[in-house]
């Protein structure tokens, strides 16, 4: 037979798994921190190289490799948000761990308005502010189970794009 769980079991499950989660984030920004090291230092020698061969004169395949090379550098910057929002992920998990293992701060609803708001103050790009601002609004209606139209939508898609 097995034994009963002690009180406060799930909470310690679910803080573990809530630190797993974020070291996984973490392990995944450290990781990616380095390859686009890497990409970045080789973009510069790129760069450097063609400015030597430009020197003579701009040409139109000189005009074309600046075309790409923008288009690069607001792929690596739309990919830097990427990698904020989920350090701010991380940061988040870490912040809901701690609150669970308060068992005072875990039964408070004052504590988890405090933490709501703390968590809104973190944000530093506008759309996390948006989703969490459309998450507390779903959680505060009545029945939001019960309209799926109504469920905040994660993940979104483009025209004629199949989801996930």
């Amino acid at each position: 037979m097995p034994r009963p769980e002690p009180p406060g079991a799930g909470a310690e499950q679910c803080r573990a798994w809530l630190e797993w989660a974020a070291t996984q984030v973490d392990t995944c920004l450290a990781n990616d921190a380095t390859a686009c090291s890497q990409l970045l230092a080789s973009l510069n020698e790129l760069m450097g190289l063609a400015q030597l061969a430009t020197q003579g004169g701009p040409s139109p395949a000189d005009a074309a490799m600046v075309r790409k090379m923008s288009a690069v550098i607001v792929a690596v910057q739309g990919h830097d948000r990427v990698m904020q929002g989920l350090a701010h992920v991380a940061q988040s998990l870490r912040a809901l761990r701690r609150h669970m293992g308060d068992a005072r701060c875990a039964e408070s609803s004052e504590a988890w308005r405090r933490l709501r708001e703390q968590q809104m103050q973190s944000f530093s790009m506008a759309e996390e502010r948006v989703l969490f601002a459309r998450m507390l609004a779903h959680e505060s209606r009545e029945n939001a189970a019960a309209n799926p139209d109504d469920a905040v939508e994660l993940f979104g898609t483009e025209p004629g794009v199949a989801g996930p």
